[in-house]
């Protein structure tokens, strides 16, 4: 009987139609590729496991990018462009958590969007806690991470989790540690798996 359900978060919770530097560009901000490329694929990959704070590293690059306003500006277009949370989704959270399933936001994010998605988006009226990379130290789909979230749930036993995410390798990791876990692909399908697993496994 599945007890806790891990959701990631963009994805099955939050959509997001565009990343953050093609918004920028579609300011008019010519952005160097290979900078953006480098600075998401080294400095951010430390904040996202919280090993580097995110401010500190943004705030000697955004007049670089182009950017003439403030960070905290900088932060809320990022944060804000990337915040349309599926309310069919939300919904259908709070009715597993009416029938006792514990339900955790299971994501590779740095503090700054979590804190934005549980308070200002409002995460945290669905949901029982965060499992974020930046507090577990690892991330997705490193088999360290499992090894962290399972710690910081209920105690419940591997089998009892269930992990929904739309990354393949995340899904392959979570299952070598243990825990169940099937691919996100829309809402209904998601429901579908979900319900099948509270009724018939």
């Amino acid at each position: 009987m599945i007890k806790v359900i891990l959701f990631d978060c963009d994805g099955p919770i939050i959509r997001r139609e565009k990343y953050f530097s093609a918004r920028l560009m579609d300011l008019g901000i010519e952005l160097d590729a290979k900078k953006i490329h480098d600075f998401f694929g080294k400095e951010f990959l430390l904040c996202e496991t919280g090993k580097a704070d995110l401010k500190e590293e943004l705030a000697g690059r955004i007049s670089a990018w182009g950017w003439d306003k403030s960070l905290e500006e900088l932060l809320d277009f990022w944060f804000s462009g990337e915040a349309d949370a599926d309310k069919r989704m939300l919904e259908y959270i709070q009715v597993l958590r009416q029938k006792g399933i514990a339900c955790y936001l299971s994501t590779n994010n740095e503090k700054y969007r979590v804190r934005y998605l549980w308070s200002m988006v409002g995460l945290s009226e669905f949901l029982n806690g965060t499992l974020a990379s930046f507090e577990l130290g690892f991330l997705k789909p490193q088999v360290e991470f499992w090894q962290e979230a399972h710690k910081r749930i209920p105690k419940v036993r591997k089998a009892e989790v269930l992990v929904i995410d739309d990354t393949p390798s995340v899904i392959a990791s979570a299952k070598a540690f243990g825990f169940n876990a099937q691919l996100h692909k829309d809402f209904n399908s998601t429901k579908y798996i979900i319900d099948t697993y509270l009724n018939t496994v």
